[in-house]
């Protein structure tokens, strides 16, 4: 496999990858603490279809809110600007990145599974940690993996051949890529998500969960979506494209300091989680 023309393909994707304008509008705008509610309703409905599904998902049983929210301005007022953000985010790339293929041994449906729950976990996990804004977590975990599905997306033929090396040495999706190509999808995902101008705290994780000792400053938010991949790993909630559960970190591991019984309540929790938030990406 040529490297070399790989790399150019890379450069290339980071100019095709690109999120609806409405999408990218509502989440620059969600960053900025001067806008108003009604600023990001208004940009919302410039978007029939995502007004739509913002409504459907603000409904749902995995937000709870006892009465039925009618209008986006009331999504945003009761969910607050990262619950809308989250909704606004994977919408767009669910619709932008599903393009799933007949050849394909990239299971998106696997693969969407395994990033709802690693949202849900590290969502648990952030609480547990006292994180503020465990909202934000969500969409750490939810996306943590956006490099493997904008590379089945646009170097499908090559992925297929890093996924099938995966299974046929039961190694690691990560370590097959980094073998054929020389980059892998934390790489990938990261340059995307810069790209977009996502939350500083999403690109560092999406960068570092697999090895989150490799940046100290973003040590405890990337500890916290390696141990969800890990955790969802280990009770096959989904699949990220291969078989296998990593190592864990050790520092990630002392740093959140998880035992049998804190490990029995987040693995209750995280059923229960997820047979609320299905719905989320309708998986």
């Amino acid at each position: 496999m040529n490297r070399e023309h790989l790399k150019k393909k890379l450069l290339k994707i980071r100019d095709l990858a690109t999120l609806p304008v409405v999408a990218s509008n509502v989440i620059q705008l969600t960053q900025n603490p001067t806008v108003s509610a009604l600023q990001v309703a208004d940009a919302i409905s410039q978007d029939q279809a995502l007004t739509s599904r913002v409504l459907k998902t603000a409904n749902s049983a995995f937000y709870g809110f006892p009465r039925k929210i009618t209008t986006i301005n009331q999504a945003i007022i009761i969910l607050g600007f990262t619950n809308i953000r989250n909704i606004v985010l994977s919408t767009s790339l669910n619709s932008t990145l599903n393009s799933g293929k007949k050849d394909s041994l990239f299971d998106l449906k696997a693969f969407w599974k395994h990033s709802l729950a690693c949202g849900i976990t590290s969502k648990l996990l952030a609480k547990k940690e006292g994180i503020k804004n465990s909202e934000e977590a969500f969409i750490w975990g939810l996306l943590h993996d956006l490099g493997k599905i904008v590379m089945n997306t646009y170097i499908h033929e090559e992925y297929n051949q890093a996924i099938a090396l995966a299974l046929e040495k039961d190694m690691l999706i990560i370590d097959a890529e980094q073998e054929l190509f020389g980059f892998t999808h934390t790489a990938v995902g990261s340059l995307i998500a810069d790209k977009w101008n996502l939350p500083p705290a999403l690109i560092k994780v999406i960068r570092y969960h697999h090895n989150p000792a490799k940046d100290y400053n973003s040590l405890r938010i990337s500890s916290i979506v390696h141990l969800a991949d890990i955790l969802c790993r280990t009770i096959n909630l989904g699949n990220g494209g291969d078989t296998q559960v990593p190592v864990v970190c050790q520092e990630s591991w002392k740093m959140m300091n998880l035992n049998t019984q804190i490990l029995k309540k987040i693995f209750f929790k995280i059923e229960d989680e997820y047979e609320k938030a299905t719905e989320f990406l309708e998986v």
